[in-house]
This record gives structure tokens, C-alpha cells and sequence, in this order.
């Protein structure tokens, strides 16, 4: 138990990294946008608002609930993301609060959101365990979700969904899990200095992802989260910490 702990530690310095990297990463979109680059920032969009919305196959069960802060991250933007890389941003990320309840039939509900200089992002899904949800050691617990994400920027708007099947296992001291998934995402302009005329132009993407982490619970409710991800070919990682009955 006291070696997991660290990994918590590590887990909290990593989320408040993303939190403070996150402000205004998007605040250069008016100035770099332009039409060979709006496909690759959808995509890369996508990819963040897909990420960690997961961190187990077990659904709730009936009562049960989760509260939490995670947060998904990406190594670095396509090469065609003039948006990003234009305004210097390597690693890029977005952290949200999410709270999840467990509902009858095995499913799950949750929402999730962030709003800062200029961003609100509101989403939120269901979940559906395709087993029984258990803790016996060594069995293996299976769901679905989908989800769905409304972004508002000064600059742009987007639209989000996804789905993903995920499977875990119970592990003494961690959950190892796994997830595949797709994002779909839409993103209208509003401006762009570079082309005005590429104002109320609109592009969507649709992507894969595969997810591959840990959960661990250093103390009895509390847990924490890390996952490597690839999406749409791009390696990031999701992060979280939270309260879990």
C-alpha cells in the first residue's frame, strides 16, 4: 500500500501540470487557423475530449457514485496543427471535474466540464456494464459508453461524441484496464485573421483510440488513474484522482 501511494502523488502533480499548461492554449487560434490546418486541429481536438472518461470496466452499480478531477493529455500536435503549434504548445491537455452515478440496469450516468479564459466545454454520457459488475479477484468486468461533448470558444465552436468498449480486471492493489474507441468531432470558426472568409466554415473528423492504464487506490475510497493513449495516431496519456463508493 505504501508504494501505490507515490504513484497518487505523482497522478495530483501531473493534473495540476495540466491545469496550469492548459490556460489559453487555444488563445492563437484566430491568428494561425487557416484551411490546411482546421483538419488537423478538429482531430487533435478530438483526441482531448475522447480521453479519460474511463478508468475501469465495472459499472457503479445501483447508489454508487464517483466525483473526480482527470484530465487528457497530448504529446504534441500534428504536424499540420498551425493552431498549436503556432502558439508554441507542445504537450497539450484539458482538465475537467467530472461526478458519475449509478443507475438500475447496470448503467451509468456522468457528466464532465471546464470553462476558463474564454472555453466552456459541457459533456456528458452513459455507461453500460455488459457483465455483473464485481471485485472478485482476477474477474474480468466489461462496458460500453458513449458520450458527448458542446465546446464554446471565442473563436470557434465544436461538437463532440464517442463511444468506447472497455474491459478491466480486478488485480490485488490496481484495476488494469483497456478501451477502444472512435471520436467524432465537429468544429465551426467564427474568425480567422489569416482567411476571413473561412468564417462559419466547418469541418468534422471521425477518428480511432485505444486506451491502456491502471487504477490504483492508495486509501479506501480514494483512487487514481493513468493511462497511456493513441489517437488518431498521436501518443498522450489520460490522469485522474478521485472519490469512488
Amino acid at each position: 500500500m505504501d508504494k501505490i501511494r507515490p504513484f497518487a502523488l505523482a497522478v495530483l502533480l501531473a493534473l495540476t501540470a495540466t491545469a496550469a499548461h492548459a490556460r489559453d492554449q487555444f488563445g492563437g487560434f484566430k491568428e494561425y487557423i487557416d484551411r490546411g490546418s482546421l483538419r488537423p486541429f478538429t482531430r487533435d481536438l478530438g483526441g482531448i475530449l475522447g480521453s479519460a472518461s474511463f478508468h475501469s470496466g465495472r459499472s457503479l452499480g445501483i447508489s454508487g457514485f464517483d466525483v473526480g478531477v482527470h484530465a487528457g493529455m497530448q504529446f504534441k500536435p500534428e504536424a499540420d496543427d498551425k493552431v498549436l503549434r503556432g502558439a508554441g504548445q507542445h504537450l497539450f491537455g484539458l482538465p475537467w471535474a467530472q461526478g458519475e452515478i449509478g443507475m438500475p440496469f447496470g448503467i451509468d450516468g456522468f457528466i464532465r466540464g471546464v470553462s476558463y479564459q474564454g472555453l466552456t466545454i459541457a459533456g456528458g454520457g452513459l455507461r453500460w456494464g455488459i457483465t455483473k459488475g464485481n471485485d472478485k479477484p482476477w474477474d474480468p468486468n466489461l462496458l460500453i459508453s458513449a458520450l458527448a461533448h458542446s465546446v464554446t470558444h471565442t473563436d470557434f465552436s465544436a461538437s463532440h461524441a464517442s463511444a468506447n468498449l472497455v474491459a478491466s480486471v480486478n488485480a490485488p492493489y490496481a484495476t488494469p484496464y483497456i478501451g477502444v474507441g472512435f471520436d467524432r468531432t465537429r468544429v465551426v470558426v467564427r474568425s480567422s485573421a489569416l482567411d476571413p472568409s473561412l468564417a462559419g466554415e466547418a469541418v468534422v473528423t471521425f477518428e480511432g483510440r485505444v486506451t491502456a492504464g491502471v487504477t490504483v487506490r492508495p486509501w479506501k475510497f480514494i483512487y487514481a488513474q493513468a493511462a497511456y493513449t493513441n489517437a488518431h495516431g498521436q501518443h498522450g496519456a489520460d490522469v485522474g484522482l478521485g472519490l469512488r463508493f
